[in-house]
């Protein structure tokens, strides 16, 4: 295995134990994070694929009975009904840009199936294509496809340009309000320090592909993107 296809394989590796972070959390989840192996887990993915940086998260300080509450409080059901700190992109006015939350929804459906990936058919929000979650998920498939791609000695630059693309357009505008979001209403209420740095922690690990992304660009001609794409049955990531 090249070094340059398990950096792939572990930068797939930060992006799911992220949508696994920002999930609902469980009882087994809560207790990794509470006792570190989540984040030994983490940083060891972090330090593979951007050569040894590092999350630093703290433990979970909280019970499993408090810390799901602060979640739910969080991002799904807050004081008014509504989450103080939505997941989901289409929570931010600012970034519909005066369209209707299913036009930008469309753009994330539009995405995920030219890469093979079926959107869900439930409506609960965790399963709505611009929910973080589903946008990390993604994000772990190409850079999958990616590492495949390496190892077969196949073009990388459709995949790779496809990620600058969704990260630069879609996540980064929403994670910059997200982040601000949660810090102020982590710090206003005493939540659980734990929150605040996984929104810090997904900045920084955007931030670390954004630097490693321009200075490792394939050189080699741009392939179209038709040619890039995952074939055979589409992957299915949301259930």
């Amino acid at each position: 295995m090249t070094n340059h296809t398990q950096s792939m394989q572990d930068r797939s590796r930060v992006w799911q134990l992220l949508a696994l972070a920002f999930a609902h959390p469980l009882p087994e989840l809560h207790q990794q994070l509470a006792d570190g192996r989540f984040q030994s887990a983490l940083d060891q993915a972090i330090a593979g694929a951007f050569g040894g940086a590092s999350a630093n998260l703290p433990l979970a300080s909280t019970s499993f009975r408090d810390f799901e509450a602060q979640y739910i409080t969080l991002f799904d059901i807050g004081p008014k009904g509504r989450p103080l700190v939505p997941l989901c992109a289409g929570g931010y006015e600012s970034l519909l840009g005066g369209q209707g939350r299913p036009r930008l929804m469309l753009q994330y459906a539009r995405f995920y199936g030219h890469f093979g990936l079926k959107t869900p058919d439930g409506d609960a929000e965790h399963e709505m294509p611009d929910h973080l979650t589903c946008q990390l998920e993604c994000l772990a498939w190409l850079s999958h496809l990616e590492g495949r791609a390496v190892g077969r000695g196949e073009q990388t630059q459709g995949y790779r340009q496809a990620q600058d693309d969704f990260i630069t357009r879609l996540l980064r505008p929403q994670c910059r309000i997200l982040v601000s979001r949660l810090s102020q209403n982590c710090a206003q209420r005493g939540y659980d320090l734990l929150f605040a740095a996984l929104g810090e922690a997904l900045e920084q690990v955007l931030a670390l592909y954004l630097g490693d992304s321009r200075t490792t660009h394939d050189l080699a001609a741009p392939s179209p993107l038709s040619q890039s794409m995952a074939s055979g049955q589409a992957q299915n990531l949301w259930g």
